[in-house]
């Protein structure tokens, strides 16, 4: 608590009191030879007198927790608390210090109070916030100042909210969640044929919670929400709720755009418009009018479970996500993701995903974009770009109950892009560190004893960039921005062995994964519009595209990470969302399933999936997005067994085909072949059942031959009996059951 903050008068005069006799007792005593003994014994008794006069203790009633912080310029905070007629009740507050978080209680009755802020020198708190919290942890108030002062409703009493609004008029609440750029945000509310009736609201302050309060009589409106800067609402939400919690209306205004209107119906039958297919990703429940807006959210992809967190604080990107990794644990499978604050662990062994542990990064807050993460074995490896960080080691064995901090330490890693280890060797890559002696491009670490590092390697004399890394049997694949990417064998004495650095539709070289056993390498480049490449690598001196690989969504989709699984490769393309392609023929790949984490209005800057894991033993697929979270998901191709007998000329894999679905246009039909004699009968061509293929069979092979319709004589399930059923007859001819 501040020291310049001054306690309510019932309080100082308590203490005063007490300083009193404390006082006048040592003044007593002090002529004594032994008072310095005594002293120190009362000393300790006034802190424990005190102690037992909290304000908790002392006031009559349910006590109001404020939680103040500052950002710059604190000392220009000025706070107070008005009752109904305008008399201070509590306060002036002030003499904050820079960057720092209060707390404070306030002993006040139940009643309709009103929370004056100011800032003295007039433009805003400076990122400063304020809120008020009841004795149970529910907000009441919330708010700060964008430019000279604001005053906000601190209702302690329930009589507070019957008395707001006329009568005839209904009371609702509205609600603006934390936005990047307040100071942008303005709303109103509009009548049925578009006019005005409230507002228009505006002097929000940036990353702080609103909630305000407006009497409407019944009648069908709409919001009206505005971004003066013109780039949409960097993570704000605007929800109207009636005092029951009843959602009404929400929505924010869209990336790259300047407003959004959407309905507010406070009236049975107010037409609604949106869309009303409950399989589109924008699916609307309370729409009666659809408006052709479907848009379609998957093919071949079924979403498992969705986990978010909506109290982080939102970076610059709008959202509060970075990377994701996966693991399982026991009969568990857990999946980590990357925030502004720190790493997730959420159980999604079930539909409903559960976090089971919190591990905060060194450094945390709006300004953190991007964390990374590696999972070796139960160990996890965390590095992050931002902020006075650290590289930090953790083991997971003992999930969920608990998490063991192996190693936090700025040793060798401030800052970092990247985090990769080499399982086979124990060697850590750190991608563009910062440590606190020297910067490098790639510091590599022995991690054998996870508990303390010991530096191995410093690549920056070989490598001029390094976005990622990717790392199998000592050969490591470097993606270098603008200079392609490098291939090196890694021991005390490096190696290259290769490096591409000019191909098709180049861009910043940024992720990659390789496949030995198939001499092939897959990389994507972070640049609008540029594809993903397939690369032969059977000649690391002479490597060759061999194919490209896009959603087709948009000339400027961009790909971001990838990985590998079974000849499927698994893409987080940003506004396009989880992105999965067949390359078991890499000369020409098919994308065979889809699924749209992020409702995009354009495709200009870094929205949407960041991050992407495969690894799973169940085979489900986790996908980050930076604004909703974390994306569990089942990627399904519809299976085929078939009978080797009856046709021999397929094989196993996939087989795509695109074609017309009446509601979307297109649809993707992807179908894994699986030869299995399980569906094989127990004795093919013994038509008459009688345990052998003899004369009888052939008898009646031969009164259906040239049947097209219905044939019981069909081996070979081609729809009809012909010559090549009766070859296949012959083949089994003699055969005894």
């Amino acid at each position: 608590m501040n020291s310049d903050i001054e306690p309510r008068d019932n309080l100082e005069i308590t203490l005063i009191s007490i300083d009193g006799v404390i006082n006048t007792i040592l003044t007593n005593f002090f002529y004594f030879w032994y008072m310095s003994y005594f002293k120190r014994c009362l000393i300790l008794l006034k802190a424990y007198l005190i102690s037992l006069t909290s304000l908790s203790q002392q006031c009559p009633h349910p006590i109001i927790n404020v939680e103040l912080t500052t950002g710059i310029w604190a000392s220009e905070i000025f706070w107070l608390v008005l009752d109904e007629t305008g008399s201070q009740v509590a306060g002036p507050f002030y003499g904050y210090d820079n960057n720092t978080s209060y707390s404070l209680e306030l002993c006040l009755e139940p009643a309709c109070y009103t929370v004056w802020m100011e800032d003295s020198y007039g433009d805003g708190w400076q990122g400063g916030s304020i809120s008020f919290f009841d004795e149970t942890g529910d907000l009441l108030a919330s708010g700060a100042v964008n430019a000279s002062e604001y005053s906000l409703n601190l209702f302690t009493s329930d009589d507070c909210l019957t008395d707001l609004c006329d009568e005839g008029l209904t009371l609702y609440s509205v609600t603006i969640t934390q936005d990047l750029y307040g100071e942008e945000l303005v709303w109103g509310i509009l009548n049925e044929d578009g006019g005005g009736i409230l507002g228009p609201f505006s002097g929000y302050q940036s990353n702080t919670f609103y909630e305000e309060f407006i009497c409407l009589a019944d009648g069908c409106y709409s919001v009206w929400m505005q971004d003066t800067y013109g780039d949409g609402w960097q993570g704000a939400e605007l929800t109207v709720q009636d005092m029951d919690g009843n959602v009404i209306a929400s929505g924010s205004v869209p990336e790259s755009s300047s407003e959004e209107v959407i309905p507010l119906p406070i009236l049975e039958g107010c037409p609604i418009p949106g869309c009303t297919n409950p399989e589109a990703m924008n699916y609307d429940e309370s729409a009666n009018i659809d408006d052709d807006s479907c848009i379609r959210q998957s093919d071949n992809v079924q979403l498992y479970s969705n986990w978010n967190d909506a109290s982080l604080p939102t970076n610059g990107f709008g959202g509060a996500f970075s990377d994701v990794e996966g693991l399982k644990v026991g009969d568990r499978e857990y999946a980590v993701i990357a925030s502004t604050m720190g790493a997730h662990i959420i159980d999604i062994s079930s539909e409903t995903p559960v976090e089971v542990q919190f591990l905060p990064g060194s450094s945390g807050g709006n300004y953190i974009t991007h964390r990374d993460y590696h999972i070796d074995g139960n160990l996890l490896f965390a590095v992050c770009d931002q902020g006075t960080s650290t590289l930090q080691i953790f083991d997971l064995g003992n999930l969920p109950e608990s998490v063991t901090t192996l190693y936090d330490s700025d040793e060798y890693c401030i800052t970092a892009h990247n985090v990769f280890v080499d399982n086979d060797s124990d060697l850590l890559y750190i991608c563009s560190t910062d440590g606190p002696t020297n910067s490098t491009t790639i510091r590599v670490l022995d991690v054998s004893n996870p508990e303390s590092p010991s530096e191995f390697l410093d690549l920056g004399p070989w490598i001029p960039n390094c976005h990622d890394i990717y790392v199998e049997n000592d050969t490591a694949w470097i993606n270098s921005g603008p200079y392609g990417y490098f291939v090196m064998h890694i021991d005390e004495n490096p190696t290259m062995l290769g490096n591409l650095d000019d191909y098709p539709v180049q861009g910043g070289n940024h992720s990659g994964w390789w496949i030995p056993e198939k001499d092939i390498y897959v990389f994507a480049d972070e640049t609008h519009g540029s594809p993903l490449k397939v690369v032969d690598t059977s000649d690391l001196t002479d490597m060759q595209v061999l194919s490209t690989l896009s959603s087709g969504t948009d000339s400027n989709c961009i790909p971001h990470n990838l990985m590998i699984r079974d000849d499927l490769v698994f893409v987080s393309y940003y506004h396009d969302g989880l992105q999965v392609f067949d390359i078991s023929n890499p000369e020409e790949p098919n994308l065979v399933a889809w699924f749209d984490t992020h409702n995009q209005e354009s495709y200009s800057g870094y929205q949407g999936a960041w991050g992407v894991h495969s690894a799973l033993p169940s085979g489900k697929i986790l996908i980050s997005d930076i604004k909703n979270g974390l994306f569990v998901l089942n990627v399904e191709p519809e299976l085929n067994e078939f009978c080797p007998w009856y046709f021999p000329e397929l094989e196993d894999g996939y087989e795509v085909d695109l074609v017309f679905d009446e509601v979307w246009e297109s649809d993707i039909v992807w179908v894994l072949n699986s030869e299995s004699m399980s569906v094989c009968p127990a004795c093919p061509g013994d038509l008459d059942n009688n345990g052998s293929l003899g004369v009888s069979d052939l008898t009646l092979m031969l009164s259906e031959f040239g049947c097209t319709t219905n044939c019981s004589t069909d081996l070979n399930n081609d729809g009809s009996t012909t010559i090549g059923d009766l070859l296949f007859w012959l083949s089994l001819f003699g055969t005894v059951c």
